[in-house]
């Protein structure tokens, strides 16, 4: 007969602290081998404050009688990215589907009456496109820092040009309740004010030339650029099968300056290259497409003041003219018409008026990163982009991860979570916080793509040289044309006891 167990004399504290030991053991090595297993992240210590008010601030000391009204002289980022609609998705990837042709399965004809006709067979070709990931951080906080002023003379300041940029996809944030809070509230400053440049910087650029061989694992990624996506040389996601149907059309300027391109002049490149996507879509069955002519700011000032003249020039060039003939150009006309286009950013294309969009982050090429330029001289690409077809479809857009799903997992664990991470009001950025102590900081993160529907509707001219008179300011931090300056931070204020 065997003894009864005694459970009493097994459950010591000796055995319990053994038994946790090897359940956490065990537990960190199946989320380890899981990859779910991650190190908290540091936060500086001290934090690297970067305040408006208290000691060490921007203004610092001179905060005592300085004036009330702050102008930023920053820079801000223009592009495309603002004109596209946003669509919240789930998924890591995109497919997209297209029918190329039908072609014949045979070249001869029956020979007798009664005989097997020619038949069709159909192509189609799939297009895939991922989704980059972007993460970017506030600097470290002390929530109690962050609400101290230096003395009384510390006064409240007033951000006076709006520089949020709540319209850009690319803006982490919300919309303060007024221009001046942002300026009071440090967590606010950080999230809503330095924030977003950081993300505008890589991805306004990214927009262009995003390629996912940059990708860095999961940790770093990118989607497909435009410079990938208005393209030739298409092929089947899966198969690798070249898809002719699906490219754009691409012309190289080969570097001729904008305003004396000769035997052609870049007018007419552009007004080919709007009437050759034009007929793809009339013979698509496509129409009616909205169409955007997208350069750079300073290219633009150029193209702008050429039209005029150049579109004349396009006419002429494709009809027959006698020998001896005279053109009458009124000087006043031609400044009416420049004026017009330059207020409507519109260009004439072929009878029908298109929008310009400009656009920072089209790669500019200068004689330091071309063999081709000159000191001086600069080339970019100029691109038509589809922006809606038949009718009112989105032919380009930019989708992102939902962050908004989120809420369903904190939910899940009792709003536990919640209090580490948050979405964006719209669902476009994640927001984590990672603590220390006190100390805490905002790391934000988005996951956008671009989709676009219909690459064989878009152009590209390569290689367009401009020469202005001055180049003008830019947003892009590594570009020789933004200036900055200042401080950052400032000596703590010391007095004489």
């Amino acid at each position: 007969m065997s003894e009864e167990f005694d459970l009493s004399k097994v459950m010591t504290p000796e055995f319990g602290a053994a038994m946790g030991q090897a359940i956490g053991k065990a537990v960190t090595n199946a989320l380890a081998d899981k990859g779910m297993l991650g190190q908290k992240a540091t936060v500086t210590d001290p934090p690297p404050y970067n305040q408006i008010h208290g000691h060490g601030s921007l203004f610092g000391t001179p905060q005592v009688g300085i004036d009330r009204e702050v102008i930023s002289a920053m820079m801000t980022f223009r592009g495309l990215g603002s004109a596209l609609p946003l669509e919240g998705v789930r998924t890591l990837e995109q497919f997209l589907p297209f029918i190329t042709g039908v072609d014949e399965t045979s070249s001869t004809e029956r020979s007798t009456e009664c005989g097997d006709c020619i038949s069709g067979e159909t192509e189609a070709c799939v297009q895939h496109f991922p989704t980059g990931l972007i993460c970017r951080e506030t600097k470290s906080i002390k929530i109690q820092r962050a609400i101290e002023r230096l003395n009384n003379g510390d006064i409240d300041l007033q951000l006076l040009n709006e520089q949020l940029g709540s319209d850009s996809p690319w803006h982490p944030g919300w919309s303060p309740s007024s221009a001046n809070d942002i300026m009071q509230i440090y967590a606010a400053w950080a999230l809503l004010f330095e924030l977003p440049p950081l993300f505008a910087n890589k991805l306004t650029p990214m927009v262009w030339t995003g390629n996912p061989t940059n990708n860095n694992g999961n940790a770093y990624r990118e989607f497909r650029g435009l410079d990938l996506l208005i393209n030739t040389g298409f092929v089947d996601a899966y198969t690798n099968t070249t898809c002719p149907a699906l490219d754009s059309d691409v012309k190289d300027y080969n570097y001729q300056d904008v305003l004396t391109g000769s035997p052609r002049t870049f007018y007419e490149y552009l007004e080919m290259a709007h009437w050759y996507v034009y007929n793809n879509a009339e013979g698509q069955g496509l129409l009616p497409v909205e169409w955007a002519v997208v350069m750079r700011p300073a290219l633009w000032q150029l193209v702008s003041s050429t039209i005029p003249v150049q579109s004349i020039v396009a006419a002429l060039l494709n009809t027959t003219i006698p020998t001896s003939y005279q053109i009458n150009i009124n000087g006043m006309d031609v400044l009416q018409e420049r004026r017009q286009y330059r207020e409507s950013m519109m260009i004439p294309l072929n009878g029908m008026n298109v929008p310009v969009i400009l656009d920072h982050g089209i790669t500019e090429l200068n004689n330091a990163t071309d063999a081709n330029l000159n000191p001086g001289e600069y080339a970019s690409d100029v691109y038509i982009v589809p922006m809606r077809y038949l009718g009112n479809r989105e032919a380009l857009k930019i989708q992102h991860k939902d962050y908004r799903f989120i809420t369903e997992e904190i939910r899940a664990t009792d709003g536990l979570l919640g209090n580490f991470y948050r979405p964006s009001p719209d669902g476009r950025f994640s927001w984590s916080l990672v603590t220390d102590g006190p100390c805490f900081k905002i790391q934000a993160e988005i996951e956008p793509r671009l989709l676009l529907k219909t690459p064989q509707l878009a152009a590209r001219i390569q290689n367009v040289k401009y020469v202005p008179m001055q180049h003008i300011r830019e947003p892009g931090f590594d570009s020789p044309y933004r200036f900055k300056g200042g401080v950052s931070t400032r000596g703590a204020t010391y007095y004489y006891h």
